[in-house]
């Protein structure tokens, strides 16, 4: 495709998403539109081909995995959505793996589109079943950008546009005495965690905290969702990062659990704190969740990524591309630190400008990398677990080389 042929798509491209999106592409050298993807492979219309280390988490199977794609072709031939009167036989199939690789207190299932509208339906789930209308989430969090997930996140909350009447108290992991002040009032129907804050910059909350959390939410009588949207269903070299050890209420899944192919997102609760009654089924009815195709899907992933070759290749590709950033930055002032958890790698930029022209450097070079939401200084690294070792290779020398094209000024 010629210069002019892509700058075309450019201009379609902003007079459809507006033209602060489309001057970010074109700064960023992205003229093309994306096309076509395969494994750790994305490309563009244009014919130029992009390793795609971002994704926003989703890709651990890669783009068009082809066990993910024959089940869905073959259930597309069948159906795809729900018709939502009738019960379904690929969703309830997807919700019976789920609760067969959860925790057993949880033994329930509500599927969403998105791990914001997980999030919101944990915290509806939280008020119906307690009777209370606030919440804990930690400094640093991120739920998803729908209203109250909004209002959950952290750094996020401030800027939601929308009001919203359930206040939320931010503690600093770790603080006991804060939680603890909290918890006593009686007030808060339910305390969110990420075991790793994804967006919070790649960092770990101490298993201590949370098991601190759950003996004193249980305590209180509040709830305990563990949000594993991001760290869950692989991506950390475990089925489940926290669950088994944490026993929450309530555990979020989403990301990975979709293929990269559909949305998908689910709760898990235990009946035995949510009783049907509190899982209403008119409050958090879903038009689109909960549908054939995407139950194919998500039982398929679940195959997937349970199998414990599966993730020892995440545990030992991820340990082998942290070394290796290690070794490429050792000493370099751009880069204060490498760390991470199986596929879920965060590089530590010494400034939010540095990580900004590292993500353009990289994508000159054929890398698609993400910065993370709530910590602009730190790149998120996360490789499919279906790479190959050249490529996976090849991909972390063209990072090397963006930061290298880097000013330690920036």
């Amino acid at each position: 495709m010629s210069g002019t042929m892509a700058s075309g798509f450019i201009d379609r491209y902003g007079a459809a998403f507006g033209g602060s999106k489309a001057l970010l592409l074109r700064m960023s050298g992205l003229l093309g539109g994306e096309q076509r993807a395969d494994g750790a492979w994305i490309t563009d219309d244009t014919g130029r081909r992009w390793l795609d280390f971002g994704s926003f988490g989703v890709h651990l199977l890669g783009h068009r995995h082809p066990v993910l794609v024959d089940a869905a072709v073959e259930q597309l031939g069948l159906m795809g959505l729900s018709g939502k009167i009738l019960g379904n036989s690929a969703a309830t199939a997807c919700a019976e793996a789920l609760v067969a690789a959860t925790p057993p207190a949880l033994d329930r299932v509500a599927f969403a589109n998105t791990g914001s509208e997980a999030t919101e339906m944990a915290m509806k789930m939280a008020v119906l079943a307690t009777g209370r209308a606030e919440f804990i989430a930690l400094r640093g969090s991120y739920h998803g950008k729908t209203a109250g997930a909004l209002h959950l996140s952290d750094s996020m909350a401030g800027r939601s546009p929308v009001p919203l009447a359930a206040p939320v108290h931010f503690v600093t992991p770790g603080d006991e005495a804060a939680a603890r002040a909290l918890l006593a009032t009686g007030r808060i129907a339910a305390v969110f965690a990420e075991p790793i804050q994804g967006e919070g910059g790649i960092r770990p909350v101490a298993a201590e905290f949370l098991a601190f959390l759950r003996e004193e939410t249980a305590r209180t009588g509040t709830l305990l969702a563990l949000d594993e949207i991001q760290t869950g269903v692989g991506r950390c070299g475990r089925l489940w990062r926290s669950a088994a050890e944490v026993g929450p209420d309530l555990l979020l899944a989403g990301k990975v659990l979709g293929g990269g192919l559909v949305p998908l997102a689910a709760v898990l609760y235990a009946s035995s704190l949510i009783g049907d009654s509190s899982a209403d089924p008119v409050v958090l009815a879903s038009s689109f969740a909960g549908g054939a195709l995407a139950g194919v899907v998500g039982r398929s992933v679940l195959e997937l990524v349970s199998s414990e070759q599966f993730l020892t290749r995440v545990r030992r590709t991820g340990e082998s591309t942290r070394r290796r950033l290690a070794e490429l930055f050792d000493g370099d002032p751009r880069v204060a630190e490498i760390r991470g958890e199986g596929l879920m790698i965060g590089l530590q930029a010494a400034s939010p400008a540095i990580a900004g022209h590292v993500v353009l450097e990289a994508a000159k070079r054929g890398v698609l990398l993400s910065f993370c939401l709530s910590r602009p200084s730190v790149l998120r690294v996360y490789p499919p677990a279906v790479i190959g070792d050249q490529d996976l290779a090849d991909g972390l020398d063209r990072i090397a080389e963006a930061v290298a094209a880097t000013p330690p000024g920036s």
